[in-house]
């Protein structure tokens, strides 16, 4: 099984999108929320990512919603 960390921020309805999609598909994921813990956006920061949501699937990142990106990562 992939390991899946959805990067948010509290109030953010894209983040809460990505929660019900891994839900709704039953999928275990790591939610890191930024606004509770500033250290998580220091982490993606260091990778270059500036935005929530990100989504890290194994070692690959997708920035934004992008749904249909996450999905093509989970079934490869």
């Amino acid at each position: 099984m992939k390991k899946i960390v959805l990067y948010s921020t509290t109030g953010c309805p894209l983040c809460q999108r990505y929660k019900d999609l891994f839900d709704g598909q039953k999928l275990a994921y790591e939610e890191r929320n930024t606004t509770e813990n500033p250290a998580y956006l220091q982490e993606l920061g260091s990778k270059g990512i500036f935005a929530v949501p990100t989504v890290m699937i194994d070692t690959e990142y997708v920035q934004g919603f992008r749904p249909n990106s996450v999905v093509e990562l989970l079934a490869a």
